[in-house]
């Protein structure tokens, strides 16, 4: 019963309107329809916009009323009949329909909504004509009620499910760290439903129900978003934030083991390097490729939309095993992450950035203004000025763009090498507050 084009002498679709009509009047002060001016329909008009943000004309109102002459009874679209049943404290028109219709299965169509009984024809208000129902109409009815109440529990099921949200006890915590996730919703749902948690190879995919708590293991410092899936669709993300003091060093050769370098104490904010003896010590096979991160994490109130971080870096010439030396920067914040990843020119093919949910792949195109060698030290300017983004290398503008989705406040930097790299004084500043990270 919710079409949009339904015909004007329909009798079921104007006993509904009708129907919504005189509970619209009811709320209005019980006035009669005959004995409205401009000013009920201007009164009507505003309160309708307040509560449902649409609003309507005296003239249109009065169609709807059936007080406008037309050559037919006018049948409102869907979202003016939404905006009315919402203003009466239905969720929407499907809801009125179901619930109006079911209450006039066995009985005649609504009463008069005025006493007068003399009026002439062109005076009578809405609903005085009496429409009896047919046992087809009531069969027809039937069918139609049971049609929208599956599809409104449907529904139901379809909206709880899509209102469950992952929750983590304990998203702040030190390197290792065990989280533990539950699922949590303010509708109805199969509580033996099974979701998936995606950990980005941080940690080991999981499996949930909503009668779950689980737990997953975390090594690495920086900011891991887990994001709750249900049939491969993404429906919540938390954000884990594995904190340091101050800038740190940990590496890796592969994803199920982690090396903290010096027990991960803080190193000197100007000079963040370590040595291939504390490499050594930290357990690290450098005869393998490896990767060297600097992490400094922590909770702030710099947006991740307005700042700038710069720092002068320094990376292997080369190293066994690796054809391609890679320095990347690695802005995360609340919700998302910025993350800038360099190469020489001669593989730039490998080079990418994701700024938010921009992203962009220099195998897919061609991103050559980003070649960078830094084995005798290279400057990286990266400044993100209302979600526009400034990159500068060694001193040369060479990337403008803009994403849409804001990242929230800033929560950690990350810089990473392949094989022993080193950063100088790096440096995230908020261009509103010029406070420091």
């Amino acid at each position: 019963m919710n079409d949009q084009s339904v015909q004007p002498n329909n009798p079921l679709y104007f006993d509904t309107l009708d129907g919504c009509c005189k509970k619209i009047i009811e709320k209005m002060g019980n006035k009669p329809i005959a004995e409205w001016r401009a000013s009920d329909y201007n009164t009507l008009s505003s309160l309708l916009g307040q509560q449902t943000k649409v609003y309507l004309s005296e003239n249109t109102l009065k169609r709807i009323f059936g007080r406008l002459k037309t050559s037919q009874r006018y049948y409102p679209q869907l979202a003016t009949r939404n905006a009315l049943a919402q203003f009466i404290g239905y969720r929407d028109w499907q809801e009125f329909e179901l619930v109006y219709t079911s209450s006039q299965i066995s009985t005649k169509a609504e009463e008069p909504l005025t006493e007068e009984k003399n009026q002439p024809e062109a005076e009578k208000p809405i609903l005085k004509k009496r429409v009896l129902l047919s046992p087809v109409m009531i069969g027809f009815a039937l069918i139609v009620i049971v049609f929208l109440l599956g599809f409104f529990l449907y529904l139901n099921k379809e909206q709880g499910l899509n209102s469950v949200k992952l929750v983590c006890e304990n998203p702040f915590g030190n390197v290792p760290h065990t989280a533990v996730f539950a699922l949590k919703s303010d509708r109805a749902f199969d509580k033996e439903e099974e979701f998936k948690l995606d950990c980005m190879e941080e940690a080991l995919p999981a499996t949930i129900t909503g009668n779950d708590k689980i737990t997953r293991f975390f090594k690495n410092p920086g900011v891991v978003y887990v994001t709750l899936y249900r049939k491969d669709k993404a429906i919540d993300t938390v954000s884990i934030c594995l904190q340091t003091k101050g800038w740190v060093a940990n590496s890796g050769n592969d994803t199920s083991r982690a090396y903290p370098i010096a027990n991960l104490k803080a190193l000197d904010p100007k000079n963040i390097a370590v040595s291939a003896a504390q490499l050594d010590s930290a357990g690290l096979d450098t005869k393998k490729p490896f990767l060297i991160g600097f992490s400094n994490i922590h909770p702030s109130d710099i947006s991740g939309d307005n700042f700038s971080f710069s720092t002068k870096v320094f990376a292997e010439q080369n190293r066994p095993g690796v054809q391609c030396i890679e320095t990347t920067i690695i802005i995360l914040g609340e919700k998302d992450r910025h993350l800038l990843t360099l190469f020489r020119e001669n593989c730039v093919a490998l080079s990418r950035y994701t700024f938010s949910e921009l992203k962009a792949i220099g195998s897919e195109e061609f991103l050559g203004n980003l070649a960078f060698n830094a084995s005798n030290g290279g400057e990286i300017v990266l400044s993100v000025k209302n979600k526009v983004v400034t990159v500068i290398l060694n001193g040369k503008k060479v990337l403008r763009t803009k994403y849409q989705k804001s990242i929230g406040k800033v929560m950690g930097v990350k810089i990473l090498f392949n094989g022993i790299g080193k950063a100088v004084s790096p440096e995230l500043r908020d261009l509103n507050t010029q406070a420091l990270f």
